[in-house]
């Protein structure tokens, strides 16, 4: 195991124990074990139609491609990509996900198509975040800190759609050759791509609808334990929370991301510990999803280094 990993694995653990330490662990686990498992059980269910959405989504992009992927596989390589992305920093490990399939589609309009996946989650994590912000007064420093880096990603992308050819020679000029000849099969293949502005509106809906799903997800899981959060505003800000995967110092924001759900879930009157308590098990579930659904992609495909 390198070093780098070492230490970002050592980090996450000591932000979660630190939440632990502070918040009092037994209440924590207490909280846990008290939860009832009908409404995990429907959290679980949950997600797996979340699944399913956001793989239609990358479905849709690759056959605009002239790539068909059929559901089954482009489900479970999505699932095989977010077990990479679990155990790489900034989730870069969703960009694997091609090469779980990579018998069935071309490799570089694979690349190209999770790069417009990946923009359309961004613009409406944004967007969606930017109404909540606003109808929320309060503005804490987990969802400053995740407001600052959807906005840089959402400028730093839209560099590239905009300026492509212009971001490429400063590419060709600077870049080293692997990140080159990335850029130059992404461009082939983005060229490829027709209508690009109706395929990143139907994303952005699709993605709109995906987030209602993650949102009712977290609400079951807090009904477990006995707290009624409100949808509406889970809706809007829970996609700056999750952004704090995109953080590079830990394994997909493990410890920022739980931190982060327990500061906007207090806003609801949750308490602090049940709180780290309900992302806990949103953690658990996602991962073990993950696992059981893609695990078999992973182990054929292989995990890259982080």
């Amino acid at each position: 195991m390198s070093l780098k990993r070492t230490a970002r694995i050592l980090i996450g653990l000591l932000l979660i124990a630190s939440l632990l330490y502070r918040f009092d662990a037994g209440v924590v686990f207490s909280t846990i074990i008290s939860a009832r498992l009908y409404y995990l059980f429907l959290a679980a269910l949950v997600y797996s139609t979340t699944f399913f959405i956001l793989s239609t989504r990358w479905r849709m992009i690759l056959h605009s491609m002239g790539q068909d992927l059929p559901i089954a596989p482009a489900y479970q390589a999505f699932a095989g990509g977010m077990i990479i992305s679990d155990l790489t920093p900034g989730r870069i490990g969703e960009f694997a996900r091609p090469l779980l399939v990579r018998d069935r589609i071309d490799l570089n309009r694979g690349i190209a198509s999770v790069a417009i996946d990946r923009y359309a989650d961004i613009l409406t994590t944004f967007i969606l975040g930017f109404f909540g912000m606003l109808l929320l007064a309060q503005h804490g420093s987990h969802l400053i800190l995740a407001s600052s880096i959807i906005l840089f990603l959402v400028v730093l992308s839209s560099a590239f759609w905009f300026k492509r050819s212009f971001i490429i020679k400063q590419i060709d000029r600077l870049g080293p050759s692997r990140i080159t000849e990335i850029a130059h099969a992404l461009d082939s293949a983005l060229y490829g791509v027709a209508d690009i502005k109706g395929l990143m509106l139907r994303s952005v809906l699709l993605t709109v609808v995906a987030w209602i799903t993650h949102a009712l997800r977290i609400a079951l899981i807090a009904k477990s334990v006995g707290f009624d959060v409100p949808l509406q505003m889970l809706f809007l800000l829970q996609p700056l929370v999750s952004s704090l995967a995109l953080v590079p110092i830990t394994f997909s924001g493990l410890g920022l991301v739980e931190g982060g759900f327990a500061v906007l879930l207090a806003g609801f009157g949750v308490p602090v510990a049940a709180g780290i308590s309900i992302a806990l098990m949103d953690r658990a579930i996602t991962v073990a999803f993950h696992i059981l659904v893609g695990g078999r992609y992973v182990m054929k495909g292989g995990v890259p280094k982080a």
